[in-house]
């Protein structure tokens, strides 16, 4: 069993540690921890929860930039919300998010101490495509309101639901951003084609968010797939594959890659099926 030394404590219950087999430098995080840990003393095997390693050294650098620059509360409370992700989701997750991760937090505090609040436009876009996310990140907002006494606002819940689903998925946070972003205009587009707002609590929309969702993963990572009733659905919702085809240019025009019939034959199916709940009836 690896033996730690303390290095620097960033709360009760997370430290900075050194391995002293590898002479790496480790966090650990578990209840206690860091209860007057000073620097040198051995860590009680005991109370290690979570260990985390940092393979990227590039990755490593800038967190130690990041702890010498903002207030160690801010690294501890991140720390012990990636370890409740881990152990929430039993997934490693990608170790950029222990640098962005307290950034973040660090950037919202900063905002919240003068009144200065960040509207999230894809809110609703991320409580759908990833609620998993989405509920975790709440409880990390008790978690974070509880030890610096503010109180975090849905939107920057939403934020922090990207930063774990980025490193949850192993993906940067600007391509979860992108995600939200096109899917947030292709819901404006249907909405400004049908001439109606879409609700967004009904179980369509959802569908509709997921289905879109997974189009965009396909085409960025160029997996075709067959659509056997593409002739019927190109005569009998003639009006919805035609949305589906601005869907596809807007795609182009964002991604740089086309949009194959197939995959805008099932874009003019869920279309439909929301054109038609619109008007009270279904498909």
């Amino acid at each position: 069993m690896a033996t730690y030394t303390v290095i620097k404590s960033f709360n009760n219950n997370v430290v900075l540690a050194s391995d002293e087999k590898t002479k790496e430098e480790v966090v650990l995080v578990g209840r206690g921890i860091g209860f007057n840990a000073r620097p040198g003393i051995s860590v009680d095997d005991a109370k290690i929860e979570k260990v985390f390693y940092f393979f990227d050294k590039d990755q490593f650098r800038h967190y130690e930039t990041v702890i010498n620059r903002i207030d160690k509360r801010v690294i501890g409370v991140a720390e012990e919300i990636i370890a409740m992700a881990c152990k929430e989701f039993k997934t490693p997750l990608n170790e950029h998010i222990h640098v962005a991760l307290a950034d973040h937090i660090n950037f919202t505090l900063e905002r919240l101490a003068v009144g200065l609040e960040i509207k999230n436009p894809f809110l609703d876009e991320i409580k759908v495509l990833y609620p998993e996310d989405y509920e975790l990140a709440c409880r990390a907002a008790r978690l974070i309101e509880e030890r610096f006494g503010v109180e975090i606002p849905d939107g920057e819940k939403g934020f922090i639901a990207m930063h774990i689903h980025s490193a949850k998925s192993n993906r940067e946070v600007s391509k979860t951003v992108k995600y939200a972003s096109m899917i947030n205009k292709m819901i404006e587009i249907i909405e400004e084609e049908l001439g109606r707002k879409i609700e967004r609590d009904g179980i369509n929309y959802a569908r509709l968010l997921v289905h879109l969702r997974f189009t965009l993963e396909r085409i960025d990572k160029d997996i075709p797939i067959k659509n056997p009733l593409l002739a019927n659905i190109k005569r009998e919702f003639r009006g919805s594959y035609a949305i589906a085809k601005r869907l596809g240019n807007f795609i182009y025009e964002r991604m740089g890659k086309k949009v194959p019939d197939d995959e805008l034959g099932y874009l003019a199916v869920h279309i439909q099926r929301i054109n038609l709940s619109l008007a009270g009836e279904q498909l």
